[in-house]
């Protein structure tokens, strides 16, 4: 994963974390509009919005597959695929993406 990615996720995450500790609790007031009937949900776009995810590297395609499948059993809406390349260190493995 990029350096600079995973420092700006981070970043991100306790902004956002820190922004809702600090935001008071506020109850609903009556006069809050509801949400329309044809209104869709974050979840309902979710294909639309899957991404490519670096999961981890396997010295083999065997143990790259097995945990791809492992992954894909357990959350059934989930893909992966497994490619060639250099890992960090400089040797050769597979690594598996997930894509949710």
């Amino acid at each position: 994963m990029d350096i600079r990615k995973m420092i700006a996720g981070l970043a991100l995450g306790a902004t956002v974390g820190l922004g809702l500790m600090a935001a008071p609790a506020q109850a609903a007031t009556a006069a809050s509009p509801a949400a329309p009937a044809g209104t869709k949900s974050v979840l309902d776009g979710r294909s639309a919005q899957e991404s490519r995810h670096f999961y981890s590297s396997h010295r083999t395609r065997g143990e790259c597959e097995t945990r791809g499948w492992y992954w894909v059993n357990r959350n059934p809406s989930w893909t992966w695929e497994c490619e060639p390349g250099l890992g960090t260190d400089g040797k050769f493995k597979y690594h598996l993406y997930l894509w949710y």
